[in-house]
């Protein structure tokens, strides 16, 4: 708008001058002209002021007209500069929110073992995903915030508690959970009444829901899969559902916990009146960790966002409804379908 000003006032200026040329020059060449015998032609000032009239009009549209292109190609090139500087502002914006989400999820908190939180952190750092915090995801969290000088008092330990990957309904216990000794669990092992969480009683609902598997899902689940009624012992609420691959027991114990490759289902999960879709998550996540390779995992994670959504997923395929992280009702894309298809074809 600035240059717009500047060349008007240039160009009025220049007109201003030119007019005044040329009023001069008809004066002296007026003066000037020699007088002789022949007879010279009268011209009224009226013809005079009209020809001046038609001659400063004409310039004044050729001036105009300049104008005209000058203000519309400086427009232009104003239209020009700002678009160029808008999209450069874009970018770097787009720059910083990255960095600030690689930021937040290099701070955040995780527990020691298995999460689906941990996905996102292993990602970033270029790891196996595998969704379980262990000694090598620690190793390379702590690298990356040494080398973008990051504080580590976020980063867990060995011996932190840790969460499940599950399927958890964030509400507090409305009951307390009785935890049987200690010395029970060493002394009878394969007594689930001794198991730390342990409900009891519905076994029969849970062996119901889990004959009702449509056989596609079923099928594929390995055999040495036991099914648990309780609250999962290493979450520190009672969740729906857990599938439990490794055998994880309380205060961050790993792996030789008699549970390993276990469902496990809450008498808040059957009360839940969800108890079909619950299981029908819960027998995929069973799939998904202990029978699909790395990149089938992958591929979930990029359809989906993360294990717990696939799993949603998977009750919309099977035709359930009750969807705890998707929503209830989520239908699937073509492709999500299609995935679903190639796992289980």
């Amino acid at each position: 708008m600035k240059k717009l000003v500047t060349a008007t006032l240039f160009v009025a200026f220049i007109l201003g001058i030119t007019i005044f040329l040329l009023i001069d020059d008809e004066e002296n060449q007026t003066q000037s002209t020699p007088i002789t015998d022949e007879r010279v032609p009268v011209i009224s000032d009226s013809e005079v002021s009209e020809e001046k009239n038609s001659l400063n009009i004409e310039l004044i549209r050729v001036l105009q007209l300049d104008l005209s292109k000058l203000a519309e190609e400086t427009f232009t090139m104003n239209i020009e500069e700002i678009r160029a500087s808008h999209l450069e502002r874009v970018e770097v914006f787009k720059e910083r929110v990255v960095l600030a989400q690689e930021v937040n999820t290099l701070l955040g908190s995780y527990p020691w073992g298995p999460s689906t939180e941990v996905e996102e952190l292993q990602s970033l750092l270029g790891l196996v995903v595998d969704g379980v915090y262990g000694e090598d995801t620690r190793t390379a969290h702590i690298s990356e915030l040494t080398i973008r000088k990051l504080i580590i008092d976020n980063v867990p330990n060995g011996t932190e508690s840790v969460k499940v990957a599950t399927s958890v309904n964030r509400l507090p216990i409305p009951e307390i959970v009785s935890i049987p000794a200690r010395d029970c669990l060493e002394e009878t092992p394969h007594l689930r009444s001794c198991w730390p969480g342990h409900e009891g009683g519905n076994e029969p609902t849970i062996q119901a829901a889990f004959d009702a598997l449509p056989l596609a899902l079923r099928n594929r689940i390995p055999s040495d899969f036991i099914l648990v009624n309780g609250c999962h012992p290493f979450s520190d609420r009672c969740p729906y559902g857990v599938m439990d691959s490794r055998g994880w027991g309380p205060n961050g114990h790993c792996c030789d916990m008699p549970w390993g490759r276990s469902i496990w289902i809450s008498n808040r999960g059957i009360n839940s009146g969800h108890l079909n879709d619950i299981m029908i998550h819960e027998a995929f996540h069973a799939v998904e960790y202990t029978t699909l390779n790395q990149d089938m995992r992958t591929r979930l994670t990029g359809e989906f966002g993360d294990s717990e959504r696939a799993a949603d997923g998977a009750v919309a395929y099977f035709g359930g409804n009750w969807q705890h992280y998707r929503g209830s009702g989520t239908g699937l894309t073509d492709s999500q379908s299609a995935l679903f298809d190639e796992i289980f074809s």
